[in-house]
């Protein structure tokens, strides 16, 4: 009989079809529902999820079988173990720090140097850096490095006569002998130092090791079998974080830490008036004469580093701002002659209600006094009125940057502004005025924080508009407030070198001045508040003002800036009267990036104000 020809030979398959196991996955379904079903049917995951026909995860039994096994958990156990976790590592970080600075505390490295007895200590967490005592002031190094820890040498029971002796012939000589004997004892410093380090941490360790071993027979655990193991295991991961902690403070290592420092107390007052000190001190009592040596080896220690850290010096810019009416301007001509300051800018706020009978005859004379011998560059602030502008555009030897101009559009009244710039001593200035003023109608007289952004980003949008027809680089924008100086920047983008402002009454910080290339300096209130403290029944913050120095390429080298608390009596024009309310932190720059060819000086002037383009 002849087979069949619908017969299907065997092993053969005919029509396709899919079976699909209990597990397994159709070719048909999405990886997604594959991976779900996959992990439903693992013998690890099985039970904890649950898929529909259609392969998608059952949500509802998910979160129901999460909620039951946070609930399962013993919260109490989780919270006593990290507790417990979080003990042993405050003890092992906290007491090795503790140990360090008991023993850095109580034997610091002494040495007699130049017949100066010193004491060497290390400090931790209160003193990062280099400091320095002396008999009338501070000084201190911050920049060293990124690490918490720090150095600091004091003189201990100084015969000050003696030191007067010895330095009053040649300070500056005696000065570099001081540091010649310092560097050389510079490795058994280093050595000491080190060594209660050393003994700190271990000592640290141990008790934290002893503390722990305690704790674990006092809640009636055995002794591990291998305790030594265990703790020769903590000791080398000390070692490690002690291995890492020193690389940190080597990568973060300042090589230029000498260029920021800061000055206290009659040594920064003394900064104030550097040509005045040798015929001060010649005129008074042996006491002025110990402290003329003493402030003499100071100076001389900082030409030293002046002159081996920054390069030369063509012209200095004093910055002040927010005077608000104060009797200053003497001490600004005293503090711009000492120094040999060859321009002042100031960023406005000269008034306080933006009147012109506030400017009174007497203080637009003072003002006049002082930029008889030194030019100013002034900018209208939130304070001053057009018609503060227009009594500052009248003072001799003042450059008025910008126009503030009442406008009324409509039954709408406010104010306009717009930029000017300069060319001074080889640089492009350039100020911009702020819109408000006190009391003025609507947005223009606001303190709402909102509405003043807004009104400073448009008008400072609007008065650089000119300007971005053109490629110019300006070397210094200046404004009134802060946040218009960002905008500024924001709309001339990598055109500005330098911004300028205040308002706030009080200096930014020095780790905010620099980034990049950019500098941003904020002064605080040259007439420590005036009439504005007054007015608002606020505590008067110090006078603050910059003086920054600027090399003969054009670079902007350092600033060193004062903060001066009220004199400790009536006379303002000598060191003493500022008692130790004075501090004075300098502060190096970065090289900018800036034509190689360019060339400052006070000998290239100082041309008419222009409109910003």
């Amino acid at each position: 009989m002849a087979p069949s020809t619908n017969r299907r030979p065997r092993g053969r398959v005919v029509t396709r079809r899919t079976v699909v196991r209990a597990g397994a996955s159709s070719p048909d379904e999405p990886s997604s529902a594959r991976g779900i079903r996959r992990r439903a049917g693992h013998p690890a995951t099985r039970g904890a999820f649950a898929s529909n026909w259609d392969g998608t995860l059952d949500r509802v039994t998910l979160l129901t079988r999460l909620r039951d096994a946070i609930l399962r958990v013993d919260w109490r156990r989780v919270a006593v173990a990290t507790g417990s976790a979080a003990a042993r590592w405050v003890l092992r970080l906290g007491l090795p720090l503790a140990f360090i600075t008991l023993i850095a505390h109580s034997f610091p490295y002494r040495t007699t140097v130049e017949g100066v007895p010193l004491q060497v200590q290390a400090t931790v967490i209160t003193r990062p850096g280099f400091s320095a005592d002396t008999t009338i002031g501070n000084w201190v190094f911050p920049a060293v490095d990124g690490l918490p820890f720090g150095v600091h040498v004091s003189p201990q029971n100084v015969d000050l006569l003696t030191v007067a002796n010895s330095a009053s012939g040649d300070p500056a000589q005696f000065a570099q002998r001081l540091r010649d004997a310092m560097v050389d004892r510079l490795p058994e410093v280093v050595a000491w130092l080190a060594g209660e380090v050393v003994v700190g941490l271990g000592l640290g360790l141990a008790a934290s090791a002893m503390i722990n071993m305690a704790a674990r027979y006092a809640r009636g655990r055995q002794r591990r079998p291998d305790e030594l193991k265990h703790r020769l295991r903590q000791l080398g991961a000390a070692g490690l974080v002690v291995v890492g902690v020193a690389a940190y403070g080597f990568l973060s290592y300042n090589p230029h830490w000498t260029r920021q420092s800061r000055l206290t107390g009659t040594l920064a007052a003394a900064q104030l008036f550097p040509d005045q000190l040798r015929s001060y001190y010649d005129q008074q009592s042996k006491v002025y004469d110990v402290l003329g040596s003493v402030t003499g080896i100071q100076a001389a220690l900082q030409n030293q580093i002046d002159v081996s850290a920054s390069p030369d010096t063509a012209l200095r810019i004093m910055f002040i701002s927010d005077v608000h009416l104060a009797a200053v301007y003497p001490l600004i001509g005293q503090y711009a002659a000492s120094y040999h300051v060859d321009l002042i800018v100031n960023t406005g706020d000269e008034s306080e209600f933006g009147t012109s009978a506030e400017m009174t005859p007497e203080f637009v004379g003072a003002i006049s006094a002082v930029t008889r011998a030194t030019p100013m560059l002034w900018l209208a602030g939130n304070h001053d009125s057009p018609a503060v502008a227009n009594i500052m555009a009248a003072v001799p030897g003042v450059t008025v940057l910008g126009t503030k101009q009442a406008v009324t559009q409509g039954s709408t009244e406010g104010f306009s502004v717009s930029g000017g710039m300069v060319r001074a001593f080889g640089l492009a200035i350039a100020g911009v005025p702020d819109p408000r003023v006190y009391g003025g109608p609507g947005a223009f007289g606001s303190d709402d924080t909102k509405t003043v952004d807004a009104l400073e980003k448009h008008w400072m949008t609007a008065a650089t508009s000119p300007a971005k027809k053109s490629d110019l680089q300006y070397d210094i924008i200046a404004t009134h407030e802060p946040v218009a100086a960002g905008y500024l920047r924001a709309a001339l983008p990598n055109r500005i070198r330098q911004t300028n402002s205040g308002h706030t009454h009080a200096q930014n910080a020095s780790g905010d001045i620099q980034h990049g290339d950019s500098v941003d300096l904020v002064e605080g209130s040259t007439g420590a508040g005036g009439l504005d403290n007054l007015v608002r029944g606020s505590d008067r913050p110090p006078v603050e003002f910059s003086i920054e120095s600027v090399a003969s390429n054009c670079q902007f080298t350092r600033a060193i800036r004062f903060q001066i608390r009220t004199p400790a009596s009536g006379t303002t024009d000598q060191p003493g009267a500022y008692g130790n309310d004075v501090t004075a932190t300098s502060v190096s720059f970065r090289p900018q990036k800036i034509s190689a060819d360019r060339v400052c000086g006070a000998f290239l002037g100082i041309g008419a104000e222009t409109p910003l383009h």
